[in-house]
């Protein structure tokens, strides 16, 4: 049952589809490819197409729609393409394949061609839509049926628009000038320059394209166009293109020439340059602070006072036209250390025939001894020059590299690399290089446990006059291997000291004291350690304790000083190593467990902390070999009249027992069966050496055991009575213990 309502279900449904195709068309049959002269895209039925031209210039999109159906496409003679909009736009069919001419049929993969202009008339965006009629004929299984539709684009057009303006460089005043129009620069003395930024600004809907900006020629040689970008260059609707216009006259009388902007599209715009050198002839003059003036010419020199560091000096220079004609001043530049304005002039300034202005240079010094500078009134130039009244030291230091002044290409004071455990000095020379007397009160380094030092050094404090020196030792003695970083003050001056570590020398071979081998267990065992030659720096060391073995490890195997690791000093040029608090010999327990002790050294140099321990050290081994249980106490304890208990205590290296002997010895008078007992004791002694208390005890044991006599005795007599003494032994593996007695 249920198929036929599937099949029921579906066919209702195909129905209902097919009736609603009948009236309109559901697939858009064509594919669309729109073709510029910079790009081909496919675009979708009612996509925009963005058009960018010239007001007076056009752009043609071609559009070529190619029919995917699987029917035909009718285009009749009243379905010709149309435009609806801004009259900027204009479609028609293409003739790039030929004359078309309606009506026309498409089969599957035909094309037809349109081609779309853009010819802008304003600046303004506009758009417009395209549109073109169809009929589709599908074959269907009720005949064919006609399918309406339309090709339809939306256009958008864009148009740059150009302005142009000028802004002299005298005044900063923007002035718009039309194209032919003409682009004045001011009066300008001749051998003097005057600049005028030219900006191109695109004030349309579009970006537009500016080809080239260049002089025409037969324009004077005096006009210059300068910061030309490469060109052609895309300006964006909005933005501005700036140039620089330069006019330097060479002589009297008016220059002129053109300047040609070229467009995209190779149209132009021309604007006229207009220009007027004039001839001026300037005086200068230096004015003291006492009123004295003198006469300077261009490339003389001007004396500022000689002056104390920290103050100011100062002269006036007076700039007067004696020329015939009216001249600019358009730049006054100053440079050199400690030179300044006093009150810079306001520029540019004009003078007419016999007029002058005056302006002020200052003179801080910065540093004593003499300075130099430079003043430039237009193209003239002076010499300034400057003495600084003050102290001042210099400084060098003599190694085995040479003499080397420090300076800003050489900041630092640098020492050879060296081996550490030895130094170096260099001969460090301080030079008073101002022009009055200077004072050093204090030198030192600056860091505490540095490697660098000082020696040789002059009673402080020291008056130095000028051209004096004085000289000391800096020492450099490197704890660490790589680079190392310092710095020696004078007074408030700080050098930096910058000196290099190599390697150590390799530590001598050494040698342990003490017994090696098998060594008794629970015993305390002295050891020492030797150097084959004195070592030239204080060396510190650790001596570190392992063990070894098929057993756990016994943790009173230790230093008599307490844990695994000892340390050791071995002072500078002796060899023989000395242990905290133990002079040299230090003592260690060997435990109670079978196993191999081995002692490993390290060794660092005290002061820094290198690492000299090599890479196999020697090491000390000694063993406490597999050997019968030792007793070292039996007890009775809980003694009552018929009975007691007996307390065996001792070590086995082997952590194995096998078997208790106990041998009793008898009162005179007392009769017992049977004086000797032996205990098993292989079932027990696991149960306590594997079990997790017995791990910090070693190998050592106690064993408990209490005897319950019977018998008959004489009245007035206790059971106890009868015994004497007590002797126990212990066997292992290995053998049997020394036999100890404890009396009753």
């Amino acid at each position: 049952m249920r198929p036929a309502l599937l099949l029921r279900t579906t066919l209702v449904f195909l129905l209902g589809t097919a009736g609603w195709m009948y009236g309109q068309q559901t697939v858009f049959p064509f594919q669309i490819l729109v073709t510029t002269q910079t790009n081909s895209n496919i675009v979708a039925n009612g996509a925009s197409i963005q058009f960018l031209a010239e007001i007076g210039q056009s752009q043609t999109a071609q559009v070529i729609a190619t029919y995917q159906g699987t029917g035909t496409v009718t285009i009749s003679q009243q379905q010709q393409p149309v435009v609806f909009g801004s009259p900027s736009f204009t479609a028609t069919l293409s003739s790039a394949t030929g004359t078309p001419t309606l009506p026309i049929t498409l089969n599957p993969g035909d094309k037809i061609t349109y081609d779309v202009v853009f010819k802008p008339t304003s600046t303004l965006q506009v758009s417009a839509q395209f549109v073109q009629a169809y009929t589709e004929n599908i074959p269907t299984n009720v005949g064919i049926q006609p399918l309406q539709g339309s090709i339809t684009l939306n256009l958008i057009g864009t148009a740059p628009s150009f302005s142009f303006s000028y802004a002299l460089q005298s005044d900063q005043n923007v002035t718009p000038v039309q194209p032919g129009g003409t682009i004045t620069f001011p009066a300008t003395l001749i051998n003097t320059t005057a600049q005028a930024q030219f900006n191109i600004t695109n004030t349309g809907s579009g970006a537009g394209q500016i080809k080239d900006v260049s002089l025409v020629a037969g324009s004077s040689p005096n006009f210059k166009l300068q910061s030309k970008p490469l060109f052609p260059q895309t300006v964006n609707a909005g933005q501005n293109l700036p140039m620089l216009l330069v006019y330097t006259p060479t002589t009297v009388g008016a220059d002129t020439g053109q300047l040609q902007v070229t467009y995209g599209s190779g149209t132009t715009a021309t604007f006229t340059l207009s220009g007027n050198g004039s001839s001026s002839s300037f005086t200068y003059s230096i004015i003291q602070n006492d009123g004295t003036s003198t006469t300077v010419s261009p490339n003389g020199t001007i004396p500022l006072p000689d002056t104390a560091l920290s103050s100011t000096g100062s002269v006036i220079v007076k700039v007067q036209n004696g020329g015939n004609a009216v001249g600019t001043v358009n730049s006054v530049n100053l440079t050199g250390p400690g030179f300044n304005f006093g009150l810079p002039p306001t520029l540019p300034i004009s003078l007419k025939p016999n007029d002058s202005f005056t302006f002020s240079i200052t003179f801080t010094p910065t540093q004593p001894g003499p300075a130099k500078g430079q003043l430039a009134i237009g193209a003239d130039l002076f010499n300034l020059t400057g003495q600084g009244l003050g102290p001042q030291l210099g400084f060098s230091y003599t190694s085995s590299a040479g003499t080397i002044t420090l300076g800003t290409a050489n900041p630092s004071v640098v020492f050879a690399p060296i081996q550490v455990t030895q130094s170096e000095q260099v001969a460090m020379v301080v030079t008073n290089t101002g022009t009055s007397p200077a004072t050093v009160s204090n030198l030192s380094i600056g860091e505490q446990k540095s490697p660098f030092s000082l020696s040789g050094m002059p009673p402080l404090p020291i008056t130095l006059n000028p051209g004096d020196t004085f000289q000391f030792n800096v020492i450099f003695a490197p704890v660490l291997v790589g680079f190392t970083q310092g710095t020696l003050h004078v007074d408030t001056t700080i050098i930096p000291l910058t000196g290099s570590g190599n390697a150590p020398p390799a530590l001598p071979s050494y040698t342990f004291q003490g017994q090696s081998g098998n060594v008794p267990a629970q015993s305390q065992q002295g050891i020492g350690l030797k150097l084959s030659a004195p070592y030239p720096v204080a060396l510190v060391g650790t001596l570190a304790l392992t063990t070894s073995g098929n057993l756990p490890s016994d943790n009173a195997v230790q230093f008599s000083s307490g844990g695994r690791t000892l340390t050791f000093l071995i002072p500078a040029n002796s060899t023989s190593a000395t242990f905290a608090g133990q002079g040299n010999q230090a003592f260690l327990q060997t435990g109670t467990v079978a196993e191999t002790i081995v002692l490993t050294p390290s060794f660092l140099t005290q002061a820094g902390g290198v690492d000299i321990t090599p890479e196999a050290p020697t090491v000390m081994q000694f063993t406490v070999p597999p050997s019968v249980p030792t007793l070292v106490g039996v007890q009775i304890a809980s003694t009552t009249t018929n009975g007691f208990s007996l307390n065996v205590i001792g070590f086995s290296t082997t952590r194995i027992l096998t078997s208790l002997n106990v041998t009793f010895t008898t009162a005179a008078g007392f009769n017992v069966p049977s004086a000797q007992f032996t205990v098993d004791l292989r079932g027990v002694a696991p149960l306590w050496f594997q079990s997790a208390s017995a791990q910090t005890f070693g190998g050592q044991f106690e064993i408990a055991i209490p005897f319950t006599l019977q018998g008959t005795v004489a009245t007035g007599q206790a059971l106890i009575q009868a015994l004497t003494s007590v002797s126990a032994t212990v066997s292992n593996d290995v053998g049997t213990s020394n036999s100890l007695q404890a009396t009753f």
